[in-house]
């Protein structure tokens, strides 16, 4: 039951992305027949792109906000693997992962880099097809995430367990 709403959701998900896909060359291949044809509205370039439909300039993926970005994702990814190694310290459990893979640390360390790894990839993907506000969303929803999930191991309380009464 479970793979197949994953994937639905996969489908889903490629579909949505060919359809914006393909709204996005009809209207560029409007835009470049009309913008010929009409003078610009304004003096001001960035003004005139705009209302023209002409496009933005793009930005460069490795920009100084985008490492700013990808810092925080791995600052917030240290920190949640931090603050899950002294959950499971105090005696508590994993909720999305399986207790031996968190207490296997190189194991842990690795999944939490790939994880990193994942977020920067989709926020390239989101970049290079033009989504470039949800490429940096992509980013911040993870920071945000990540650092909320870290709290949260930190705000457990310590498990203390009771003690057992001998059997004779």
């Amino acid at each position: 039951m479970r793979k197949r709403r994953g994937a639905r959701l996969v489908l889903l998900l490629v579909a949505s992305e060919i359809g914006c896909a393909g709204n996005d060359f009809a209207q560029d291949s409007q835009d470049s027949r009309t913008s010929k044809t009409q003078p610009p509205i304004s003096d001001n370039p960035s003004v005139a792109a705009k209302k023209s439909g002409e496009p933005r300039a793009k930005h460069l993926f490795w920009d100084k906000q985008n490492d700013w970005l990808f810092a925080g994702v791995g600052a917030g990814r240290t920190l949640d693997y931090f603050s899950t190694l002294n959950m499971r310290r105090r005696g508590r459990q994993e909720i999305f992962l399986t207790n031996d893979v968190v207490d296997n640390h190189a194991g842990f360390a690795a999944i939490e880099a790939a994880t990193t790894g994942v977020s920067i990839a989709g926020a390239y993907l989101f970049h290079h097809y033009g989504h470039h506000k949800l490429e940096r969303w992509t980013s911040i929803v993870h920071i945000s995430l990540a650092t909320t999930g870290a709290v949260r191991n930190y705000c457990l309380k310590t498990v203390h367990p009771t003690p057992t009464a001998a059997s004779p």
